[in-house]
């Protein structure tokens, strides 16, 4: 595959998971490689192969007699991805809290901060914060592999979110707890900013679910 076709199918695969994480590709949607192809602006071998690579990374799924579709998460899915998730984004805050001195790494997680106070009372733009928030930390501990990784294990979270299932107070709870992550990265204290990360994925994985059993509940009755 020569470079340039490479990077046309990266840039396939980049706005595939973008549309999956806002939500505009729903769970359990048919992905039609004619209208992918039309949609993003490029031919079909690229689409082809961003879905075999996203298929292989578990966020797409091969339905016999059906193709290729975005992949249905059930609570025992989330469940399992948030405990993996405290494990990878904890340490991504142990990282942080250990390069934060190095370069604009400070003066960047200060300025996230004050964006987020500003939207706090804007769901949806506190959603999109939130994800921005988890990768400047990301970027500021340095680990290419727990970049990897965290993004991966994040989609079908933000996915959810982005439908509207989680409660619209839950977004100050979630403000406060990144307060506290992100003081104690400012402090350089690795171990209290792995403890506050796991608390606050365990935590917004409880919130979730509960969000989750709520909407099945009333779509129930």
């Amino acid at each position: 595959m020569s470079e340039q076709v490479e990077t046309v199918v990266e840039q396939t695969i980049a706005a595939i998971r973008a549309a999956i994480r806002d939500g505009r590709y729903a769970q359990g949607q048919r992905l039609i490689v004619a209208d992918v192809t039309r949609e993003l602006g490029v031919s079909a071998g690229p689409v082809r192969e961003a879905i075999r690579r996203l298929t292989g990374e578990g966020l797409i799924e091969i339905v016999p007699h059906k193709g290729a579709s975005v992949r249905s998460f059930k609570s025992k899915d989330l469940r399992e991805i948030s405990q993996v998730r405290e494990v990878i984004e904890g340490l991504a805050a142990r990282l942080a809290a250990e390069q934060v001195a190095i370069g604009d790494n400070r003066q960047d997680l200060k300025a996230s901060i004050e964006e987020m106070r500003s939207i706090v009372r804007d769901r949806g733009n506190f959603i999109r914060h939130n994800q921005s928030f988890h990768e400047l930390i990301y970027r500021i501990g340095g680990n290419e592999r727990v970049r990897e990784t965290a993004v991966q294990l994040t989609l079908p979270i933000y996915q959810l979110r982005m439908h509207n299932l989680m409660e619209a107070d839950y977004t100050r709870v979630s403000a406060s707890e990144h307060e506290m992550i992100a003081e104690a990265i400012l402090d350089g204290d690795g171990a209290q900013a792995e403890r506050m990360m796991r608390n606050h994925i365990r935590n917004s994985a409880i919130a979730l679910l509960d969000a989750i059993g709520a909407n099945a509940q009333r779509r129930a009755s």
